[in-house]
């Protein structure tokens, strides 16, 4: 089955596993361009990493990745696993990791990763703590993909990748933005070596243009 007709397939029918999301779909979603380029990134036995568990967790387990998957709620795990027995997706590739992404991601052991999906807690700093520990695990040409651009702290970040050479954008709607990395290795690094951030380019006043926009 390709990675569309799997899209297609899940947001017909998507997995009910966060109870304060709309009724209407039991789940919080992003948009179905977001899942396709995520599908369309992921080479045959892809390594793939995301913060929180939803729609793009079954996606992932569904192209047959090595998924490792950090989320805080067991309750949301074991109905994602029902789910996917329910509707024959392989689960044998997830490897959860049950905890709050800032005590989980720093003492993942390194290994190269395809795609990294940010879509946790938003709340600052946490996108940019998933960011660090999660996209410096992506290998060269790999993909991390950051949802929710209408909150703050999604868009500060957001905004720091469109300024960094070394990030190239690579899909964007005005809730999500994907980017490939066009470096490897870990990602921490002193100022002298950002040289793209300047006073005439203050990130949180974009962001906050952003959010003003969305509200709007």
């Amino acid at each position: 089955m390709s990675g569309r007709a799997i899209v297609e397939r899940l947001l017909a029918d998507p997995p009910r596993v966060h109870p304060g999301a709309p009724d209407e779909f039991g789940v919080w979603l992003t948009e179905r361009e977001c899942y396709e380029l995520i599908a369309s990134r992921c080479p045959p036995r892809a390594r793939t990493l995301e913060t929180g568990l939803g729609v793009s967790t079954a996606l992932f387990l569904g192209l047959g990745a090595a998924h490792i998957c950090v989320v805080p709620s067991d309750a949301e795990v074991e109905t994602l696993r029902r789910y996917c027995e329910e509707h024959a997706i392989p689960t044998d590739g997830l490897r959860v990791e049950l905890g709050r992404s800032e005590d989980v991601l720093p003492r993942l052991e390194s290994e190269a990763l395809d795609v990294v999906l940010i879509d946790g807690a938003h709340g600052f700093p946490t996108p940019m703590i998933d960011w660090f520990y999660g996209a410096g695990r992506l290998r060269r040409g790999g993909v991390v993909v950051v949802d929710d651009l209408q909150l703050p702290a999604v868009a500060i970040m957001a905004d720091f990748l469109d300024a960094d050479p070394r990030w190239e954008p690579v899909g964007r709607t005005a809730k999500w933005a994907a980017f490939e990395r066009l470096s490897e290795g870990p990602l921490a690094e002193d100022w002298y070596v950002q040289p793209f951030l300047t006073r005439q380019r203050p990130l949180w006043k974009r962001a906050l243009g952003r959010v003003k926009r969305a509200l709007t």
